[in-house]
């Protein structure tokens, strides 16, 4: 008796017309000693490659319930004139047996011809592997031009994933992955299954190779329902797509991108698939109409009735065309606009991996002292020469007023509203005590949204401000990377506040009722209601050590020539109201502003999430039900109060709604959606990761959830997917690095990680990410731009 997965090599060989099995033959593990001479010349007339291949065939291998995969190991690249380099090989595979189990008599090894001169190799599951979602997921390495680094997990190497839907092969273009396709759906119909794990590699003339293919043996995990409904909302998700993408006649450009990740980056702060709440929780506080607001505050041109965050499929989506839109300053021309707008699209669409910096680099959304650089590079002759004097000197009149303190769409102003919010939350609470007069939610939300997120949003745009100002001074030469970072990291935000008090209440120089006074709201997932808050956690940093910033503490001071320097160029630029002091300040300010308006209005999101979750416990909903009751339905039926049984409509709408989101969570959409296709062709979006600092640290990782871990983080580098501000706590230990999946330039880790000098890469994207998390240690180096994952 042979081992299953030998039988099904050996079966295959002679039906398989387009997948071609390199030549191989197998040893007993039980009785092999060597290759001798005698089996050398048998292995030779059967094996022709000067390189083979070594690996298992195991009797526990590749069976019906279990696949065993990656268990044993393999041997490649043996020159297949040394026997005494193939028995050393075969001893590997068959070691690697006896480390999991004695050896049994089913026990064998493969030697098999190596394929050479391959475009791509790697594995292929033809359903999700998670979920059972009807995609031929693609693990690929097309650069290495080896065969094992998908399976073998080398982070050194470019392995991608791409999605295609099953019943949308063909939507494909490209030709490789045609020919791997075609090859697929003739071993599916052979082996008469649709639920295969498959290696592969892929010759130079597109010949395909089959090297293992095995049952995928998750099934018993899936959710049929799920699959069977992907399809009807895929169908949806490309009729709303194919709308979006038109012409539309109240704002500028031809046609749009749809981003997860550009301008308010919801996918990091809701994720990929947020439940109902959150979703429309965050709808309503900021991308329905508050973004639109905030802007027109501020001066810019903003498209009218326009929500700037659509959903498909619960997944969150960004209409960029809207974003360009409302960048530009209110008085530049209809044709100008126009122009801008259809160009930074087309620059976003061939520029892919900038979709987290588009604020950077691929739009002009305010003035600097480099403008003229950035014209010629983001716009080039898009605009005449006249029609760049206007663009530069609309943005010039725009930024001046923003500068002045006295301005609608100010900093101070700001600042007042984000305060006058402050003493109603505490006014508000005192009133309700969160007593379940749920009528307060109404004025809570609205107090919110006026009060909170407006005034954040304008201070949000000051920060992105600041930020473009003080890199164009560095552009200009005035001031260095180092110096750079030392302005940052002299800036003491709320997270230094938290830092020096969390201090303070371990070594019991503040009480905890004094700390959960101005902390406690705080929670890692601001928009979660199944995310408990700091006052709800029963031991709260327990063993953390306050951490030592090792940076620049006093507020930085630009030296004698450099202020003499400032003050020349602001005369230069238009800008002699202003002195280089003030806009140093007027730095600092922008960027303490938009974290104590960010930390502000949480409270009010932590205290109308509690609200509702009392509301909803009384009426025997837990916090997990109600996490999928959309904001709108929860109002609603609050408002009808006296109609039917409250517990009743909600648990209704929670269960259906809950169904939504298990197809959600299937359901994979690129991070950029830049035509139809992409809805059922799905690449994992390369990405830039946004590093800070110009530091380098090589050290241990630590994965870290929603949930406050009890480990140590001293000395590691903290990996997450996404970070609001429920997650400071982190700074409170010595931590050496932060690399996070989600995130832009300016973000709020960024900002954190900024102010502490500790080295980041912030927004480093599926592939780097899904690599770190295979490793145990990485080496970070910022002012290179590299990480590498240490396995």
């Amino acid at each position: 008796m042979i081992s299953s997965k030998l039988q099904t090599l050996e079966n295959l060989r002679s039906k398989l017309r387009i997948f071609f099995i390199p030549n191989f033959l197998s040893v007993s593990a039980k009785k092999f000693i060597s290759i001798d001479g005698i089996e050398h010349k048998n292995l030779k007339k059967s094996i022709k490659s000067k390189l083979i291949a070594i690996r298992s065939a195991a009797a526990d291998e590749d069976t019906q319930s279990s696949s065993a995969a990656g268990e044993y190991d393999s041997v490649l690249n043996v020159a297949s004139d040394d026997s005494q380099s193939i028995t050393a090989a075969i001893n590997v595979v068959i070691s690697s047996y006896r480390k999991k189990r004695p050896i049994l008599t089913d026990d064998r090894v493969i030697i098999q011809e190596m394929v050479k001169n391959t475009s791509m190799s790697g594995v292929i599951f033809t359903h999700d592997l998670n979920t059972g979602a009807p995609y031929y997921v693609i693990n690929y390495d097309d650069q290495s031009g080896l065969t094992d680094t998908v399976t073998s997990g080398e982070g050194k190497y470019s392995n991608r994933t791409l999605y295609i839907h099953r019943n949308s092969t063909d939507r494909l273009h490209s030709e490789r992955f045609k020919s791997l396709l075609q090859a697929i759906q003739e071993l599916e119909s052979i082996m008469e299954s649709n639920f295969l794990d498959i290696e592969f590699a892929l010759g130079e003339d597109l010949t395909p190779y089959l090297l293992q293919v095995r049952a995928i043996t998750t099934q018993p995990n899936w959710n049929s329902r799920v699959a069977t409904r992907i399809d009807t909302t895929l169908s949806e998700v490309e009729m709303l797509v194919a709308d979006r993408f038109k012409k539309c006649s109240n704002s500028y450009g031809k046609t749009t991108v749809l981003g997860q990740m550009p301008d308010w980056n919801p996918v990091e702060m809701i994720g990929r698939a947020p439940r109902a709440l959150a979703l429309s929780l965050y709808q309503a506080l900021i991308t329905d109409k508050v973004w639109q607001t905030a802007r027109a505050i501020m001066g810019y041109m903003v498209p009218t009735d326009q929500p700037l965050m659509i959903s498909l499929a619960g997944q969150p989506f960004i209409d960029t065309r809207l974003s360009f839109h409302s960048f530009l300053p209110s008085t530049i021309s209809n044709n100008i606009a126009e122009k801008l707008v259809n160009h930074w699209i087309d620059r976003l669409k061939s520029s892919p991996e900038l979709h987290d910096k588009i604020e950077f680099e691929i739009a002009i959304t305010t003035y600097s002292f480099d403008i003229d650089y950035k014209i010629e590079m983001l716009i080039g002759d898009v605009l005449n020469d006249t029609e760049k004097d206007q663009f530069r000197e609309a943005h010039r009149r725009q930024t001046k007023q923003l500068l002045l303190e006295g301005g609608g769409g100010s900093i101070n102003n700001a600042l007042n509203k984000i305060n006058e919010l402050k003493t109603k939350q505490v006014e508000l609470t005192d009133e309700t005590c969160f007593n379940n007069k749920m009528s307060i939610l109404f004025t809570m939300i609205d107090d919110c949204i006026k009060l909170g997120t407006t005034p954040f949003s304008i201070l949000a745009r000051h920060g992105f401000i600041a930020k473009t100002l003080l890199l164009s001074l560095k552009h200009r030469g005035i001031i260095t990377n180092a110096e750079v970072d030392k302005i940052q990291q002299s800036v003491q935000t709320v997270a230094s506040e938290l830092v020096d008090d969390m201090s303070a209440f371990q070594d019991g120089d503040m009480s905890s009722a004094k700390f959960m006074q101005i902390y406690g709201h705080l929670r890692p997932g601001t928009y979660d209601i199944r995310s408990p808050r700091y006052d709800q956690m029963k031991r709260l940093f327990s063993g953390t050590k306050s951490f030592q910033s090792n940076g620049y503490t006093e507020p930085f001071s630009f030296s004698q020539h450099q202020h003499q320097q400032v003050e020349a160029l602001l005369i230069e630029e238009g800008f002699a109201e202003f002195n280089a002091d003030n806009l140093l300040s007027y730095i600092r300010n922008a960027i303490i502003g938009r974290e104590y308006g960010k930390f502000i209005f949480s409270k009010s999101i932590s205290d109308i999430l509690e609200l509702i979750a009392k509301f909803s416990e009384k009426n025997g909903l837990s916090r997990d039900e109600v996490s999928h009751v959309p904001l709108d339905s929860l109002l609603n039926v609050i408002k009808n109060i006296n109609k039917e049984s409250i517990k009743e409509q909600l648990r209704a709408i929670s269960e259906k709604e809950m169904d939504k989101h298990n197809i959600s969570v299937a359901i994979r959409l690129p991070q950029l959606l830049v035509d139809q296709a992409g809805v059922y062709i799905v690449p994992f979006q390369v990405s830039h990761p946004n590093f800070i600092t110009h530091k380098k640290i090589t050290a241990p990782c630590e994965v870290l959830n929603t949930e406050i871990n009890k480990v140590s983080l001293e000395g590691k580098v903290v990996i997450i997917e996404g970070a609001d501000p429920g997650f400071d706590w982190i700074f409170s230990q010595k931590i050496v690095g932060l690399i996070t999946k989600y995130g832009g330039v300016n973000s709020h880790m960024a900002i954190r990680c900024a102010e502490f000098g500790i080295p980041a890469a912030i927004g480093c994207g599926e592939q780097h990410y899904e690599q770190i998390l295979k490793s145990n240690q990485v080496h970070l180096d910022c002012a290179a731009g590299l990480i590498n994952p240490i396995h």
